[in-house]
């Protein structure tokens, strides 16, 4: 852990972030439900993402940036949050998404343009891997920045990176000391996390595996291939822990991914997500997106309604923000 607190680091959160008691869904769940409310870190719109930016914007300061540059959806949770962190530090924002936009914005992109970000919208050829193109796109960007006398630092898609993984080894670590308050019988818990560009996956396992706990973590996958989710997430999680400074490695056979709740892809809206969006709104007043959130909400509804749930003393729900996305999405979801 002495190797994290080395690490150059910026203040963008509130910390810790509030784990709260789920009565009403525990009802729903047949299991006591906790929700750690990572959409309520104080930086942007909330969400995850500020515990990596936190080490990634830190080792960028530190570097003498100027400008950061990052990449995802034209909707991206991850992108409107580097735009608010880099305004945070009196940075610039550039912002590379893959897509083209409303007339109107709306949601997240609506607050991109608040914060006066630089946009660049790409519409990666088919026969390209997208990603490949994306990355291209952003050392121009980087190249034309240095070109007028700044200094960029490109920040990964959905922050995923060792250095910004780190951040949630912190986060179990913090987990660990909210639930020792509770009285629990025994301490097998399930913590459940939307899986997309996998870094808080694997922060989480990479966490959880140094730190004393009897934690099970289902990663529930909101998109892609899911055997090159587990193998990424595995490496993912083991380079965070060399850069922790633990000799430890992390297996593929190790990381457990829900893949039943994607629907017809990434960012498409099921009746199951629409449902636990409505569930959750109802019992707890607890706004999800139909993106992540509400896609692993689903996934922990169908295990209740099923009795999978029985084997746990409590399930932890690692709430990743995404509340602007309900505003793109608007009566798609009512």
């Amino acid at each position: 852990m002495n190797a994290i607190l080395s690490l150059p680091r910026v203040n963008l959160g509130a910390w810790p972030t509030p784990l709260q008691p789920a009565d009403q869904l525990s009802l729903e769940l047949g299991c006591p439900l906790f929700i750690k409310r990572e959409d309520m870190t104080g930086l942007g719109g909330g969400g995850n993402k500020a515990r990596k930016l936190e080490f990634q914007l830190g080792q960028a300061k530190e570097d003498g940036a100027t400008h950061i540059i990052s990449t995802g959806a034209v909707q991206s949770n991850h992108a409107q949050l580097t735009a608010a962190a880099a305004r945070k530090l009196g940075l610039q924002p550039h912002l590379v998404l893959s897509g083209q936009p409303d007339i109107y914005p709306h949601g997240n992109l609506y607050l991109d343009h608040l914060m006066n970000s630089e946009l660049t919208f790409v519409s990666p050829p088919a026969g390209r891997p997208p990603l490949e193109v994306i990355n291209e796109v952003m050392e121009q960007v980087a190249e034309n920045i240095t070109r007028e006398g700044g200094k960029p630092c490109i920040i990964p898609e959905g922050g995923t990176d060792a250095l910004g993984t780190v951040g949630y080894i912190l986060a179990v670590e913090e987990l660990v000391r909210q639930l020792s308050s509770y009285p629990f019988d025994s301490t097998r818990i399930l913590i459940v996390v939307a899986t997309g560009t996998c870094g808080t996956h694997a922060g989480l396992i990479a966490g959880a595996s140094v730190i004393p706990n009897q934690f099970e973590i289902m990663g529930v996958s909101v998109s892609g291939n899911t055997e090159i989710k587990k193998v990424k997430t595995a490496r993912i999680a083991t380079e965070t822990l060399k850069l922790a400074g633990y000799e430890k490695t992390i297996d593929a056979g190790q990381i457990w991914i829900e893949d039943g709740f994607i629907g017809n892809g990434y960012a498409a809206i099921t009746e199951e997500c629409r449902n636990a969006i409505h569930v959750a709104a109802r019992c707890e007043g607890i706004f999800l997106d139909p993106v992540y959130t509400g896609k692993s909400m689903a996934a922990l509804i169908h295990m209740g309604q099923t009795g999978q749930l029985s084997a746990y003393d409590a399930v932890v729900f690692l709430h990743t923000g995404g509340f602007p996305l309900l505003f793109n999405y608007g009566s798609a979801i009512l």
